[in-house]
């Protein structure tokens, strides 16, 4: 994987991690199409984020939802036409004081340096199966 590639996810991350909705927008294309998994509190399983305003929807309900939350990209994994990367994904809630501390794994399709598609895992065998590779 081009180091080009590794940097923008690594932007990506960090931007997200700031809770700066719109220079998380910026990484992503104008069509982009986001999925999380369900860790509790503010994503809800099945959602699907469209276009950068779905985006900036996602980014903030995170910052509403929990105190703290870092998302920080343990390894990023070149799998040919996709990107897995592995989170250590650390937060407390809002209102409850829950902690999570667990590790998913993300895989992004990039398009013109943006990332055009991406869906978090809450295995490192499911991303893989979902992105076509056998683990």
């Amino acid at each position: 994987m081009s180091e080009e590639n590794a940097e923008i996810i690594r932007r990506l991350y960090a931007a997200f991690n700031e809770g700066d909705a719109d220079a998380v927008c910026e990484g992503f294309t104008d069509d982009a199409e986001f999925r999380p998994a369900f860790i509790g509190g503010g994503i809800v399983e099945g959602a699907v984020y469209r276009g950068r305003d779905g985006i900036a929807e996602f980014v903030e309900v995170q910052n509403e939802t929990w105190r703290s939350l870092t998302a920080d990209p343990v390894t990023i994994q070149d799998l040919g036409s996709r990107i897995l990367v592995e989170v250590r994904l650390e937060a407390v809630g809002r209102a409850s004081g829950v902690a999570v501390n667990r590790t998913t794994w993300n895989v992004f399709e990039l398009r013109d340096r943006k990332v055009a598609a991406g869906r978090v895992y809450p295995t490192k065998a499911e991303a893989l199966e979902a992105a076509g590779v056998d683990g």
